[in-house]
């Protein structure tokens, strides 16, 4: 939904191959030290292994200035192991895979047992919802409509249901 109205550049540690624990092979486009948050609409951090993430001091940086310029900040999974470092939980409500919520980095007051958690310009939401949390990025840019919402909540294909004898 994104891809019509936005260019998705992927950013990484370094430019090296990203392996994800599924074997998705990801190529960053760019370094995160290359990164200048004024000229993006908002951050994105996918789940994983956060062992990665454990000392990116320079990730937690560009999460808290894209969260100060009031833009997008979003994460599944164990993404919001980095928010939490990042300082923006707390005093938000927050969601995270159980596994990770254990970490000391997040302050368990907040932690909401929920598929998506939204406030303002950040999500965050648990592993297994990545459907919802992707139409809660698409309705945060205003990319979602009634159709999108039903076609990748899998309750119906508009394209095919027009296809079907009865309504043609």
């Amino acid at each position: 939904m994104l891809k019509k109205k936005y260019e998705i550049i992927t950013a990484g540690l370094t430019k090296e191959m990203i392996i994800s624990e599924t074997g998705l092979q990801v190529q960053p486009h760019i370094e995160l030290s290359e990164v200048r948050v004024e000229e993006y609409e908002g951050i994105i951090i996918p789940g994983g292994d956060e062992i990665h993430m454990k000392e990116a001091k320079l990730l937690f940086s560009v999460i808290r200035q894209f969260s100060e310029q009031g833009k997008l900040v979003a994460a599944i999974c164990a993404g919001p192991y980095a928010l939490a470092k990042a300082g923006l939980f707390k005093e938000i409500s927050y969601t995270v895979t159980i596994d990770y919520q254990k970490l000391d980095c997040f302050p368990v007051e907040n932690f909401v047992y929920t598929e998506v958690v939204q406030h303002a310009n950040i999500i965050t939401a648990q592993g297994h919802a990545f459907v919802p949390f992707g139409l809660a990025i698409a309705s945060y840019f205003g990319v979602v409509n009634e159709h999108n919402t039903n076609f990748y909540s899998g309750k119906g294909n508009i394209m095919m249901e027009n296809l079907l004898p009865e309504n043609m």
